[in-house]
């Protein structure tokens, strides 16, 4: 036998889950060994065709005053991805 009080517990928790956000997703693309402006889209340099990261910037995020704790690759890249 199933009470008003159960239905109602019952109606509750899947709404709940009906609400639960969507996981997101994330890709991280980190290039290596080249200055701050060797893509396209920054114009830094006229010779430069990056059409791939030229979309990705133009619709994804683009950091403009990013910077590293140390200008050594490997810890950098472990800052980074540990937040530490």
């Amino acid at each position: 036998m199933i009470t008003r009080r159960g239905l109602l517990a019952g109606a509750g928790a899947a709404s709940l889950a009906a609400q639960a956000p969507k996981p997101r997703n994330i890709i991280f693309i980190l290039t290596d060994d080249h200055r701050y402006d060797a893509m396209g889209f920054l114009k830094g340099q006229s010779f430069l065709e990056t059409p791939h990261l030229d979309a990705m910037a133009a619709n994804g995020v683009h950091a403009p005053n990013a910077f590293v704790t140390t200008a050594l690759c490997s810890p950098s890249r472990a800052s980074i991805l540990t937040g530490k």
